[in-house]
């Protein structure tokens, strides 16, 4: 499986940044390394609208993740939520063949 978890940078009661960009990727590969997951990292632009009808355009964090399992995936995308203080991640999963070529 192949899974996509897009996480915004806005703190979502200060609704701004308030963790270095710099370092939550430091922290995810690290994270990945330790338990061997591939993975790949991008930044993107995404637009999220909140519980409270606030719609906000932020940096985000997209992460594909290949050959992990869901159940991991699920609390990954839970404690990145609460380290981010966001109100939720988004997890996308699709079925894929791989070959490393």
């Amino acid at each position: 499986m192949e899974y996509h978890i897009y996480i915004g940078f806005n703190d979502s009661q200060q609704r701004e940044e308030i963790v270095d960009e710099g370092y939550l990727k430091n922290m995810m590969a690290d994270f990945f390394e330790r338990y061997q997951v591939s993975f790949s990292m991008l930044n993107i632009k995404g637009g999220y609208l909140h519980n409270d009808g606030w719609f906000v355009t932020e940096k985000t964090l997209y992460i594909n993740i290949i050959g992990a399992d869901e159940k991991e995936i699920e609390k990954l995308a839970k404690n990145l939520s609460m380290f981010m203080n966001q109100e939720s991640a988004l997890i996308m999963r699709n079925e894929v063949s791989r070959q490393y070529i």
